[in-house]
């Protein structure tokens, strides 16, 4: 299941920005940089549970069933369909149909221990995350949080193991929101919007400071294009902290 230095990956993150956020004003962007122990960890790819990765795992361990193959195919090109979607509704609605599709599959071949351990994963991912997020306000993520724990409660309360495997999909889904690359991309969004929805500045120092947020903008974007999205995270979020939001 999800390893303890891939959790630490969206967790160590945020918890350099809470403390780089406990300041009065940001001065440099090395005011972002977490421990040097936590380094290591915020290099791995996030990996949680989603739908691609629970099907090769029944693939890896010979315990699909004659027809089943076929059906955890589609269910995969339905995800990765939705996956690179812009309409988050038609996205939602094509997901459905492969946990739909891949749920019945998923609750035989993984068992209830299996479905046990990805639901301790993402409780685990949950914990951590929520810990870290405490003084760091980050779009999106603490949604996503609340609402991938009212997934697992109500999964943990469905009698039927189908249904379960349904709702652990979803709550996987919901939490690749918060995994550094995810971040990463809702930030700069906030950023830009708060660029081109707000005017300049006509003092000296409100000037600096926004032409040094549109420099860190572009470093972001250039670190998420590199496959960086650590640094485009600090970048982003210092960013945020020079427009005052």
């Amino acid at each position: 299941m999800t390893s303890i230095p891939r959790t630490l990956t969206i967790v160590a993150v945020l918890g350099g920005l809470a403390v780089a956020g406990c300041r009065d004003a940001p001065t440099e962007p090395a005011a972002l940089v977490v421990a040097a122990e936590t380094e290591a960890a915020l290099r791995v790819a996030a990996s949680l549970p989603a739908l691609p990765q629970l099907v090769e795992r029944a693939r890896s361990a010979g315990s699909l069933q004659p027809g089943e193959a076929e059906a955890v195919a589609e269910a995969c090109a339905l995800w990765a369909e939705a996956d690179s979607m812009r309409n988050a509704g038609a996205a939602a609605a094509l997901r459905r149909r492969s946990y739909a599709l891949a749920a019945p599959v998923l609750a035989r071949s993984l068992g209830s221990a299996g479905l046990t351990e990805v639901e301790e994963g993402l409780r685990q991912w949950i914990e951590l995350a929520s810990t870290a997020l405490d003084g760091v306000s980050v779009p999106g993520v603490a949604d996503a949080l609340n609402t991938a724990r009212a997934l697992l409660a109500r999964a943990a309360r469905a009698d039927d193991p189908v249904r379960a495997a349904e709702l652990l999909l979803e709550a996987g889904d919901r939490l690749r929101e918060t995994t550094p690359a995810a971040v990463a991309k809702r930030l700069i969004r906030h950023v830009e919007h708060a660029l081109t929805t707000t005017e300049a500045p006509d003092d000296r120092a409100g000037l600096v400071a926004r032409r040094r947020a549109e420099r860190l903008l572009r470093g972001a974007r250039q670190a998420l294009s590199d496959g960086d999205p650590v640094l485009a995270i600090r970048r982003a979020y210092y960013a945020r902290q020079l427009l005052g939001l």
